[in-house]
């Protein structure tokens, strides 16, 4: 370890230090996601979790050997629960429910043009497939069936094909509908680190610029610069926000942020992130809607909402 990357490790601890100090919020378990208990030929972790519109939540999950998903709807009951086979499904990272009991899968990474997604029925059945782009990092699908995705840096940072746009929305059809515009009166995307999607509306937390837009419609707006950068999620309400973690040492670190005329400032103590038993959060899956947020880990699906951070004036 050469000097500079002791001083790093340093700076770290010391910060470190500083954020364990802060005062603690829990996040609140929801539901357990899980395959049927009596069909042990499924794996016990799901390949992707998505939370969608009305608060259900899907999982796939993988087969231990055949070529087949298991499709999992949950509501916030044990027993609140379909399953679907999927046979041939891809291996997806990503998985989104759409209007009439439809499911979205999306690749993370492909090659050139090639088929990244697909859209499956209530009955397993296969519907369509379509291209989403290479370096995906989310997608949140909207009450009408269309969908939101952003781009991570090796897409996004390229300026080339869909991700070089760095946030696109699809229609249920699999076709772009609006791209994040280059040249325009809006900051670059050079990763789309942050993702809410409310309604119709998006709202993102970006990468080099560090400022929170949102889009409604095929209209951007440029809300300022957040306080700091590296948030894994992003919560809206309003003039209200708050953003979770942050780079290093501030990965559980919720920031209350107030949004107005004047653009984006810090609003209120920072805290810090944790399970129900206080101890650290470790490889969730985030998922914000508004002003709710999701996080899955493992099977276990937990919820805090903005007023744990921000309470309501």
């Amino acid at each position: 370890m050469d000097e500079r990357q002791r001083q790093w490790h340093l700076e770290q601890l010391h910060r470190r230090r500083s954020v364990i100090g802060l005062p603690m919020v829990a996040l609140r378990h929801h539901a357990y996601l899980n395959p049927p208990s009596t069909e042990h030929c499924w794996r016990r972790e799901p390949r992707a979790v998505g939370i969608g519109v009305g608060d259900r939540a899907v999982a796939l999950w993988d087969h231990h050997a055949a070529h087949a998903r298991l499709l999992t709807h949950h509501g916030a009951g044990a027993e609140d629960r379909a399953v679907v086979i999927l046979g041939g499904a891809r291996p997806a990272n990503f998985i989104q429910p759409l209007p009439d009991g439809q499911v979205l899968l999306v690749d993370a990474r492909t090659r050139g043009t090639a088929e990244s997604a697909e859209v499956w029925d209530a009955a397993g059945t296969w519907v369509r497939s379509g291209h989403c782009g290479d370096a995906v990092e989310h997608v949140l699908a909207t009450p009408s069936g269309d969908f939101w995705v952003g781009y991570f840096d090796e897409a996004a940072a390229s300026g080339r094909g869909l991700g070089g746009h760095g946030l696109v929305r699809f229609g249920a059809d699999l076709q772009p509908r609006w791209r994040y515009p280059f040249n325009a009166d809006l900051p670059r995307i050079d990763d789309c680190e942050a993702l809410n999607v409310h309604e119709e509306a998006a709202y993102a937390s970006v990468y080099n610029a560090q400022h929170l837009i949102s889009v409604r419609g095929s209209h951007g707006v440029d809300h300022g610069k957040t306080p700091h950068g590296g948030a894994a999620a992003v919560l809206v309400d309003g003039e209200r926000a708050v953003l979770i973690g942050g780079y290093g040492a501030d990965y559980d670190l919720a920031t209350p942020l107030s949004i107005d005329a004047q653009g984006v400032q810090a609003a209120g103590p920072q805290s810090r992130l944790v399970l129900p038993d206080g101890m650290e959060i470790r490889n969730a899956r985030w998922t914000c809607r508004g002003p709710e947020l999701h996080a899955v880990i493992d099977g276990s699906w937990y919820r805090a909402s903005l007023n744990d951070f921000h309470p309501a004036a």
